[in-house]
């Protein structure tokens, strides 16, 4: 019971850390910590905002911690509105419900940011 206080006392982050920025043309976003349920709304935010840009997409997904269904469901809708490829290695969480889904053929992957740029752009 004294181990569940001491955890009730540490704030919970309100939304997703990212940044956000355009290279050579295309949008670039890096996530940070946990893109799940908790942070839905400020995750569709930052999705919305860049697909108004009309701008191809590059998803940094190599410093979240955790994504669940939440992070999967808009790179699937961000998929069909832009060219999108993911950058980096994908949290186990959602590489396996990728897996399960059979969705890798619409969510590409590469190495590195620069890697999914130059990917981005050929598609």
């Amino acid at each position: 019971m004294q181990n569940t206080m001491a955890l009730a006392s540490v704030p919970l982050p309100q939304e997703p850390v990212l940044d956000a920025y355009t290279e050579h043309g295309v949008q670039v976003l890096i996530l940070y910590g946990a893109a799940d349920h908790a942070h839905r709304r400020a995750l569709e935010t930052v999705f919305t905002a860049a697909w108004d840009t009309r701008r191809r997409l590059v998803v940094d997904v190599t410093r979240l911690t955790y994504a669940d269904e939440t992070l999967h469901g808009l790179l699937l809708a961000t998929r069909t509105r832009t060219r999108l490829v993911l950058a980096g290695t994908l949290p186990p969480v959602l590489r396996q419900r990728i897996a399960i889904a059979g969705t890798e053929r619409f969510l590409p992957t590469a190495p590195s940011i620069a890697t999914a740029i130059t990917l981005v752009r050929g598609l």
